[in-house]
């Protein structure tokens, strides 16, 4: 049998004392939004052996961590066990070292005895999604959980748990990788003790992983604390033209004093055709005028097209040049706006539904990147200061396969201000599954913060839709899904910088004003809560785009490249420049001026100013 390592795994009871020792990562289910009685969950459950399952209401009270829908595991014993499981089949990163498998139990007194439960992650490491001893990992815990009147916090280290399976590698390497293993399935088989002589009742809750312990605050089952004095300010989709409008019409529906401040405007390469052309109007600066911040979701694509149509271009039209007099026209209109404007491009590039994706351009994040770093460096070119560039993958994505983890199409610190996420209970057509909030953020809002942590976090788009009339009447509503995201973004995701709200009719109706419940909701829970009060000072993190230099560009014979930053001379910086077939041309240490470029061939390059800790780029161009 392989081992990893041996610790012990933690009982908190509901008395327990405050902890922030970790930090959520994925939720594996919390049941929240599901009707009572349903015994076919969304998205793979199982059961096997002597178990039957149903959504319960919660036996005890209702808390901010648990909610009030459960579920109900009876063991009628007559077998001698039970297995209630989730089939996963995808990407997590998990790390034995330092991670924890929780969730929350209930074991009343009236049973006959603790509870017996072998723990089995099941890791996928041939990626061929079947399950075979003779392929796979089968890591295994066995636990015993005593009869209690409150809920206990099950907190299990994934280092205490053991290979069980005489095949796959013999190593928990969970990751987004594509020699690293999938999680295949999670299982909870009861096992019937020597003192229960009848049937027993159990219940369980808030199935995830976590960094460290699950964080909680005076109680195991209350929120855990927010200590950093943080805040989160608030946003709208404008989807009236002009964008100036918009703004009042949110806020007419909610009482004054908490003014939005952020516009989320979405935009085309063209509304007609295939010529790209849309550029933004008068109605960007009106929107400054008034004090807000308008981000530009600028989309690459044909407005009159559908998005997957094959006329919609691809990113390596980006790079081959064949849209930089639309570029650059853009960045020219951007540049005239008085103050500093938020560019979102490229988003949702971790999903299969544009034509800028991963999966549509090679299945290559590398082709993200040198998109986004092109356009990035051709407005640095023209000398446009006045942006904040946001990169915003999906808050999952689809598919779920290993070359399109969005952290590998990161385009690096250099080109990127914000980093950002969608959050939508649920595009889905239909009636698609609820989901509650933290299930919907977790896992990306951990990544953001591991590998960008330098960045400011904002939710670009967030939305929920309303019940429908096939649906239970005592589910979770609209109104109550905001005010639990609410509590949320005030504790397990207390990094995020800006909430903008999706306030349109499409696939569902997602606008803050769907019902009056929804409204009073957002009014209550959101709007007059200090934390989102958005009077409060913006923090906007510029980048230093003016530490160099250069002219002409497009030059002829030479480029002069004047360096204004002291730090780039004394720090040991060197000048490159890259042709685009990636070979460097040109390599020396910075001085204060120099101009080069005579022994160049007509044609596009990258001008590099860099040292080992940071560097900035600009597109030259020799005619």
């Amino acid at each position: 049998m392989k081992i990893l390592f041996s610790f012990v795994f933690l009982f908190l009871s509901a008395s327990g004392l405050y902890s922030q020792a970790g930090q959520l990562k994925y939720i594996i289910y919390d049941f929240d939004g599901l009707d009572l009685g349903v015994t076919d969950l969304p998205d793979g459950d199982y059961k096997n052996f002597d178990l039957t399952y149903e959504i319960s209401a919660n036996p005890l009270a209702v808390s901010d961590v648990l909610g009030d829908r459960v579920l109900k595991l009876n063991l009628m014993w007559s077998g001698g066990s039970g297995e209630f499981g989730k089939g996963i089949t995808r990407y997590i990163e998990l790390n034995a070292s330092s991670d924890h498998l929780n969730f929350y139990f209930l074991n009343p007194v009236s049973n006959y005895a603790s509870a017996v439960v072998d723990i089995a992650i099941k890791e996928d490491d041939n990626q061929n999604g079947i399950y075979e001893v003779s392929a796979d990992d089968n890591w295994l815990k066995t636990i015993t959980i005593p009869k209690s009147s409150a809920w206990q916090l099950i907190s299990v280290p994934l280092s205490d748990f053991s290979d069980a399976s005489s095949g796959g590698n013999g190593i928990f390497d969970a990751a987004y990788t594509s020699n690293k293993g999938r999680i295949f399935t999670i299982s909870f088989k009861f096992n019937r003790s020597a003192a229960a002589t009848g049937p027993e009742t159990y219940y369980a809750d808030m199935f995830c992983f976590s960094e460290g312990t699950l964080p909680y605050g005076n109680s195991i089952l209350s929120l855990p604390f927010d200590n950093s004095n943080n805040k989160c300010l608030l946003g709208s989709y404008a989807y009236r033209t002009p964008a100036d409008s918009v703004p009042p019409e949110v806020e007419a529906l909610l009482s004054p004093g908490n003014k939005l401040k952020y516009i989320n405007i979405f935009m085309p390469y063209a509304y007609n055709g295939t010529t790209a052309s849309a550029l933004p109007g008068a109605s960007v600066q009106r929107l400054m005028n008034n004090g807000y911040r308008p981000i530009i979701t600028w989309e690459m694509m044909y407005a009159s097209y559908q998005t997957m149509d094959p006329v919609q271009p691809r990113l390596n039209q980006i790079t081959n040049g064949s849209f930089d007099s639309y570029i650059d026209l853009f960045a020219n209109q951007i540049k005239t706006y008085s103050d500093t404007i938020i560019i979102r491009v490229f988003h949702e590039f971790d999903g299969n539904w544009y034509s800028w994706s991963i999966e549509e351009n090679g299945q290559d994040p590398a082709n993200l990147v040198a998109a986004y770093r092109y356009i990035v460096d051709r407005f640095n070119a023209l000398g446009v200061d006045n942006v904040l560039w946001m990169w915003s993958p999906n808050s999952s994505p689809s598919p779920n396969v290993s070359y399109n983890w969005f952290v590998d199409a990161y385009p690096g610190d250099a080109y990127v201000d914000i980093v950002a996420t969608s959050i939508y209970n649920h595009p889905l057509t239909g009636t698609p599954p609820w989901r509650s909030f933290r299930s919907l953020l977790s896992e990306n809002y951990y990544y953001m913060r591991k590998y960008f942590p330098s960045k400011q976090f904002f939710i670009a788009e967030a939305a929920c839709r309303e019940r429908y009339g096939n649906e239970m009447s005592s589910s979770q509503t609209k109104a109550e899904w905001i005010c639990q995201m609410s509590k949320d973004l005030k504790s397990y995701f207390n990094a995020t910088k800006a909430l903008v709200f999706f306030n349109a009719d499409k696939e569902h109706d997602w606008r803050i004003n769907s019902s009056a419940p929804a409204l009073n909701a957002l009014s209550n829970c959101v709007w007059n809560d200090p934390y989102f009060n958005n009077a409060l000072t913006e923090v906007i993190e510029k980048k230093e785009n003016g530490s160099f230099e250069i002219y002409p560009n497009p030059f002829i014979e030479e480029i002069t490249v004047s360096v204004l930053s002291e730090k780039m001379l004394q720090e040991d910086y060197y000048l490159n420049v890259i042709n685009i077939h990636g070979h460097k041309v040109y390599n020396k240490k910075v001085l204060r001026s120099q101009t080069i470029g005579k022994s160049f061939l007509p044609g596009t390059y990258i001008l590099e100013l860099k040292n080992t800790k940071h560097s900035e780029r600009r597109i030259i161009i020799k005619q």
